[in-house]
């Protein structure tokens, strides 16, 4: 299953049909952030959030401290990306 790493790439070729300067773009586009916290290893961290995912929606008891705030936010977003290609399949 694709995952944020997927849609980071199709940022970057959008960055570099929409501008001359791509690096600025990248430099500053708010995922930078999360980049900057897992650089080396952001397709095992995307894997690693796949799979907290199944086990939400498995049911398992996540408390509000067993992941940071970027963890979150990221679990939402991939949770928000699945919704809608499954919406996009099913439409």
């Amino acid at each position: 299953m694709p995952g944020l790493e997927v849609e980071y790439q199709k940022f970057l070729n959008r960055v570099d049909e929409e501008t001359n300067n791509p690096e600025w773009n990248i430099e500053n586009h708010p995922v930078r952030k999360i980049l900057t916290q897992y650089p080396q290893d952001f397709g095992k961290w995307v894997a690693h959030l796949e799979g907290l995912l199944l086990l939400k929606k498995g049911g398992y008891p996540f408390q509000k401290n067993d992941l940071n705030l970027t963890e979150w936010k990221a679990l939402a977003l991939l949770e928000s990306l699945q919704s809608a290609r499954v919406q996009q399949k099913e439409g």
